[in-house]
């Protein structure tokens, strides 16, 4: 799903969120969405000088994968090891009154296992996506966002949302964080 389709499918939602705008309290909606994936796969077998492991996954589906350089402690993993995967997704839309400045556009962090641990690596990506009201629509529940690449889209806003608190000229923000722990751990006993 694109950016722009999650942006239409979450819009605006219940809960609002209170922003100060010079002295006065202006209350705009805003809603966080997040979804969290979890695999577990067991090392099959280790080839140390491809280094590739071959894994069988939950539904008893075989794949290889080839760890490159960058994986550290490589030769602590061993037939029927578990790896661990997780995988969130959060996308956080909140509306803003115009003018009001924008946080950091993006960051990213990546952490390693310590040498001689189990392997392990988590990463976490945050980007940011503004567009500005640029027509409402509130009997339809519609509104049509512009974005800097002077590109537009009309999207409709959740029933459920409080379309009232939103203005032509508006900002839209929606934040997407992801992030992904993968780690090896021994065989139960």
């Amino acid at each position: 799903m694109s950016v722009r389709n999650l942006m239409g499918v979450l819009f605006v939602a219940v809960a609002p969120a209170a922003f100060a705008a010079d002295a006065a309290t202006v209350s705009k909606p805003a809603r966080v969405i997040s979804s969290t994936i979890k695999a577990q796969a067991i090392v099959e077998s280790v080839d140390a000088k491809t280094r590739e492991i071959k894994l069988l996954g939950a539904d008893n589906h075989r794949f290889t994968i080839v760890a490159d350089a960058s994986v550290r402690n490589f030769d602590q993993i061993h037939p029927r090891d578990r790896v661990n995967v997780e995988y969130l997704q959060s996308v956080a839309i909140d509306v803003f009154p115009a003018g009001t400045p924008a946080p950091p556009a993006a960051l990213a962090s990546v952490d390693v296992a310590p040498k001689g641990d189990k392997p392990a690596i988590g990463g976490v990506g945050v980007a940011q996506i503004e567009a500005t009201v640029t027509a409402l629509d509130r009997d339809a529940r519609r509104a049509t966002l512009l974005f800097p690449d002077g590109s537009s889209t009309e999207v409709k806003v959740r029933e459920d949302a409080p379309l009232d608190l939103v203005n032509v000229g508006d900002l839209v923000r929606m934040t997407v964080t992801k992030a992904v722990a993968l780690n090896v751990t021994p065989p139960p006993p």
